[in-house]
């Protein structure tokens, strides 16, 4: 035994001994002919295959001294900016090691070839086949832009951006060559760094309700001092990589990373000062009583007290009404204020040859142009490229964002203020007239109409109801407040290894894997306190709220990537196949209470609970991509992509949907035949592409069925029942689609063209809601495919290199111009008959039309031909009495001239001017012509009067109402008269931008422009309706008065006395929305680095801009950006507009 103890002990030292004999102790010297020693050189020990072995750092005399494993091996030296240096160890034991400056070159002709990702490819830009635009957003630096979408207004062919109001946090309509969905999303998708962006469920939107309802921008989860690129994938060829998702075009946006080189750290301040455009001008106070005077004294139908209405009556025995209703307030001053953004950002870059970051923090604080409104954003985002070895690559991208935005409850404060009685005050009065402190809020209505029910009871007239329910719009925003905060937590992790190859002249295979989180919550708290209402305890005020919604995406990709090398360089092919799956989980709860006392703002304390839900939802998808790209000397090109995506969302027979996409491209500019024209035209290609892209219902389960017990009793007992029926025939929505691109650059590219000219095909529309008989046993199913709609048109972009260089002094110009034609070519006929309503009549009422043939967005209404100058009495055309002119015909004014619609058309009748004769109006007055323009009488010999005849309504139209074409010519207006009006879809739209250089300053401009599109003016009809409390427009000044009077404008009568029909909606209030904006200005100066070394700086940039200073535009509203969602038509319904601003920004690196 002791033995074999004595064997194992010098077996045991015979290995230690080798294992000394192979490591072996080195030495070394590291430095420059230009700087000496280098301090903190990496050197390392590396193996056959790159692994690093053994490490060290030089001291402050460049020296080192380290352990290697096995002389067989390599010493790596490296340090940032010099050129990294491989000696082999061998039996060396010291080493001296020079570097060399990276800048230093022998003499070369070096060719470089610009390229870009396209299809999940990266390949030379000159053989991209597909359609497709890229902004680099360092033209961007120093613009105040809030989201990416800011930027990218008016830069891209195609791309029609909206903003949805100038409310913070708001967001932008985006329409990328049209719509291609009747009520899914119309949005493009959006892409950051290579993930889908996604922060709430689409399935909670409605986009077919979107008239005044705001989204959450989802682009501020993205800072845009993070970005480094955004292209804009348009044609289905580009887009099949994203299948169903990317059906709406793709905006792929590219965050900044690190880079080799010494660390930088760069700051950068901006602050914004913004207002808001001057607004409609409104009628003062006492404008305002006058014209409520009329309004309820013109139906003639209210006693003296009736219509007596003592908040307009100026009554100092009153001193309660007399002291808070006696003031020219100007709401829209009360309400607007000077907006201030103030962003800081800083970011911190670098790396050596293995690993390189980049770490970024911004911090926005905004207050709004509307009192009380605020939001506060921070974003970080770390990046990490590192480099195990020549062949395995680590990444991580990880982002933070918190948004915390302060909303007034309800958001509608501006539109408020414009509806608010101008002879109201803010701050409440005694009956002293003395100011009190507090808000003045409207007690509550008095029981009946009257002075007396008013005053005994001390409460708000009887009629001014809808101005109780206004409020005071400086109250509400002030005491009630809305708080939404958003958490999003965005970490990817990417492992690259290269099977074989490692360089582009070798055969390559390589491999990348990846795994993404996107993780969100999105949080809502909202208090009113019961001094805004007239309502009692009982009814329910201090009303609280709070919603909380989470979602968790999980997504792991992974993708195989060949390129193989040819002899023949020649030929180039790359190949890509991918596999992903995502699994998305989401809850969500809420809850409302009321009658929380003692000034208590908190949600979570306990109140009298109103309303509770809760809820959870889990969705799976997977997917399958492959691509493939060849080129022939760069002249010939061809690509094909195929994606398969999978979904729970469709029953087993249709899970899968398959979505190709072929392009190519020749690059004719090269052919031989074409070298005579080389010197002017340096290149002319033409690429034909064509693909399918597809969409999903934003519903899960449809193929289950699904049982309901709320409420559900059946003898007494609680019982459950389906409610639903089970889609299993549900097919995914396609769109086929076709582009062809011509690029031609003249002057070696000095001036490029990019023309594309494109159709788009989408069958089986999804739809939600569909009716459906009774009989089933049901009203409606979730989901159907419903019907085809067809978009096409054509784009071209122009951009220049720098043209009319002078020394220092140089022009850049750009633009854009696009047409998109929308048109929906079938559709069952049980969702027209759900979307096309029957019409109520009711004034300021949407019609939301779907027809076939038409565009989605469609505007329908009545003609307006102007209003009547004469009311049925003093019509002139009553019919002679046994040949006697019939007495009825003679009224005349003071002057002794005709005052009928008649009298116009005999000018010898005016005595004192016959000039002064009218024939244009010898028709306006409200009775029966035929097509020929002739008069219609009943049996005695009188004219036929004009009615709104329909659903039992029978109503006589009078002098100073409102003349709407009677279009089938039966003497009735009614649903038979509704025609179409225009379309809320631009014809034309896109931007242009010319760029100046003088030394180091800089001046940048920017225009956006609209053309051909119609609103619907809501704001406008509601200011000049006069059927109803609300405040006016100075324009109504100008309201019809009397006989004969000559104006566009209806007289007022309010509807709560007598039903008008003045103000439906017809081309009176449907306006072209074609503007020209100057978007932007910018001044900038870069100080020289020479400059900045004295103080430790390596850049500095100074820059003052103006944003949205002005535009054009024949439009009578405060802004013309509105556009049309879902299906129903654009409308300006007093939205907040966009603000106008200067911004003065700071930005330094060191």
């Amino acid at each position: 035994m002791n033995n074999i103890k004595f064997l194992l002990t010098l077996v045991l030292c015979f290995f230690c001994a080798l294992a000394a004999n192979a490591q072996k102790r080195i030495s070394g010297r590291v430095w420059s002919k230009a700087d000496g020693p280098i301090v903190m050189a990496y050197v390392v020990e590396q193996d056959k295959n790159n692994r690093n072995i053994t490490a060290a750092q030089t001291d402050a005399n460049g020296n080192f001294s380290m352990v290697v494993k096995n002389p067989a091996n390599r010493l790596r030296i490296s340090y940032i900016g010099y050129q990294t240096k491989i000696l082999p160890i061998g039996g060396n034991s010291h080493f001296n090691v020079e570097l060399i400056d990276k800048n230093t070159f022998k003499s070369a002709e070096v060719t470089v070839t610009r390229k870009t990702r396209s299809n999940g490819l990266v390949i030379p830009e000159r053989e991209i086949s597909t359609a497709q635009q890229t902004l680099d957003m360092d033209q961007m630096a120093g613009l105040s832009f809030e989201t990416a979408a800011d930027a990218l207004q008016g830069e891209i062919a195609g791309l029609d951006i909206v903003s949805n109001s100038g409310n913070l946090g708001s967001g932008s309509t985006m329409r990328l060559r049209g719509v291609s969905s009747i009520n899914g999303s119309q949005e493009p998708l959006i892409v950051v760094d290579g993930n889908i962006l996604e922060d709430y469920n689409n399935s909670d939107l409605d986009l077919d309700n979107m008239d005044n309802e705001e989204q959450f921008a989802t682009l501020l989860q993205v800072a845009p001092e993070d970005i480094q690129s955004i292209k804009v994938l348009k044609d289905a060829a580009a887009t099949a990589i994203w299948g169903a998702r990317g059906s709406n075009g793709v905006i792929e946006i590219n965050t900044r990373r690190g880079a080799r080189g010494k660390t930088k750290v760069n700051f950068s301040y901006r602050f914004s000062g913004s207002w808001q455009p001057s607004g409609m001008k409104m009628l003062d106070g006492d404008g305002y009583t006058m014209m409520m005077k009329e309004a309820y004294h013109n139906p003639r139908t209210l006693t003296d007290e009736q219509s007596s209405i003592v908040e307009i009556m100026y009554r100092q025995d009153y001193p309660t009404y007399y002291y808070n209703y006696n003031k020219n307030t100007d709401w829209f001053k009360e309400v607007t204020q000077f907006g201030q953004i103030h962003n800081y950002g800083v970011s911190v870059s670098g790396g050596g040859e293995k690993a390189q970051f980049r770490v970024s923090g911004t911090y926005d604080h905004e207050t709004g142009t509307i009192i009380k409104q605020a939001l506060d954003r921070l974003t970080t985002r770390l990046v990490l490229d590192y480099y195990v070895s020549d062949r395995i690559k680590f990444s991580s991208n990880f982002s933070l964002t918190y948004t915390k935005n302060k909303k007034n409850n309800p958001n509608s404060i501006l539109s408020r203020a414009y509806s608010a009685m101008p002879n109201m005050t803010v701050y409440a009065y005694d009956n002293n007239g003395q100011e009190t402190g507090d808000y003045f809020i409207m007690p509550p209505r008095a029981a009946g109409a009257g002075l007396d029910n008013a005053v005994n009871a001390g409460r708000t007239s009887y009629y001014l109801n809808d101005m109780i329910s206004n409020g005071n719009p400086v109250a509400i925003a002030n005491l009630a407040w809305l708080h939404e905060s958003t958490y999003t937590i965005q970490p990817q992790f990417q492992l690259e290894y290269k099977f074989l190859g490692k360089n582009d002249d070798e055969t390559q295979l390589d491999y990348k894997g990846e795994v993404y989180m996107n993780a969100y919550t999105y949080s809502s708290d909202s208090y009113s306190p019961g001094a805004l209402t007239t309502k009692t305890w009982s009814d329910g005020i201090n009303t609280l709220s709070n919603s909380e919604n989470k979602s968790l995406a999980f997504t792991t990709r992974h993708r195989l990537w060949f390129h193989p090398h040819f002899a023949n360089t020649d030929h180039q092919l790359q190949m890509m196949a991918q596999f992903e799956v995502n699994t998305t989980t989401s809850s969500s709860q809420s809850h409302s209470t009321s009658g929380v006392t003692g000034g208590i703002t908190d949600p979570t304390v306990n109140g009298y609970l109103t309303g509770a839900s809760s809820g959870t939802g889990k969705g799976h998808s997977a997917a399958a991509l492959a691509s493939m790209h060849y080129a022939f000397g760069s002249k010939y090109v061809f690509d094909f992509t195929l994606r398969a995506d999978g979904s729970t969302r469709f029953g087993s027979g249709n899970k899968w949907g398959f979505f190709p996409g072929i392009s190519g491209r020749w690059n004719i500019s090269d052919e031989a035949f074409f070298k005579p024209l080389k010197k002017v035209v340096s290149m002319l290609a033409f690429s034909p592409g064509w693909g399918i892209t597809g969409n999903s219902p934003s519903s899960e389960g449809l193929m289950y069925n699904k049982y309901d017990r709320n409420d559900r009793s059946y003898n007494g007992t609680q019982v459950m029942i389906p409610s639903n029926l089970r889609l299993t025939e549900i097919r995914w929505e396609k769109t086929k689609s076709w582009n062809i691109g011509v690029d031609l650059g003249l002057f070696e590219d000095l001036i490029k063209f990019n023309l594309n000219v494109y159709n788009r095909k989408t069958t089986d529309l999804l739809n939600s809601g569909v009716r459906i008989p009774s009989t089933t046993g049901f009203s409606r199913l979730d989901w159907a495919n419903v019907g085809d709609m067809e978009n096409k048109g054509w784009e071209l972009y122009v951009n220049t290199r720098e043209i009319l260089k002078v020394g220092k002094f140089s022009v850049k110009l750009r633009a854009n111009i696009a047409q998109n034609l929308n048109t929906i070519t079938r559709m069952d006929a049980s969702v027209l008959a759900s979307y096309n309503t029957d019409i109520t009549y009711a004034n300021a009422e949407i019609l939301k039309r779907v027809q076939v043939g038409n565009a989605l967005g469609g505007i329908y209404g009545f003609k307006f031909k102007g209003v009547y100058a004469y009311d049925y009495d003093h019509n002139g055309y009553f019919q002679d009495i046994n040949g006697e002119a019939n007495p009825k015909n003679n009224w005349t004014d003071q002057y002794g001239n005709p005052n009928t619609a008649a009298g116009n058309l005999d000018a010898s009748k005016w005595v004192s001017n016959q000039s002064q004769a009218r024939p244009w109006l010898a028709t306006s007055t409200p009775i029966v012509f035929d097509a020929n323009g002739n008069v219609v009488y009943d049996k005695n010999g009188n004219p036929l009067p004009m009615y709104f005849n329909y659903g039992g309504k029978s109503y006589q139209f009078d002098g100073g109402d409102a003349i709407y074409e009677d279009i089938n010519h039966d003497g009735n207006i009614d649903e038979l008269d509704v025609v179409y009006l225009g379309s809320s879809n631009p014809k034309l739209n896109g931007g242009f931008g010319v760029d100046f250089r003088y030394g180091r300053w800089e001046l940048k401009t920017s225009f956006n422009f609209r053309v051909g599109n119609k609103i619907i003016n809501l704001a406008r009809l509601n200011a000049e309706s006069m059927t109803s409390n609300i405040n006016q427009s100075a324009a109504v000044n100008h309201r019809w008065r009397k006989n004969g009077q000559e104006t566009t404008i209806p007289h007022a009568m309010n509807s709560n006395v007598k039903a008008t029909y003045n103000s439906l909606v017809s081309d009176r209030y449907v306006e072209p929305g074609d503007f020209l904006r100057f978007q932007y200005f910018q001044i900038a100066y870069s100080v020289a680095p020479e400059k900045l070394k004295k103080i430790g700086f390596s850049s500095m940039r100074i820059s003052a801009s103006g944003n949205n200073l002005i535009f054009w535009s024949k439009y009578s509203g405060v802004d013309p950006e509105h556009s049309a969602g879902g299906y129903s038509p654009a409308i300006d319904n007093s939205q907040t507009p966009r603000s106008r601003s200067f911004t003065f920004s700071l930005n330094f690196g060191f």
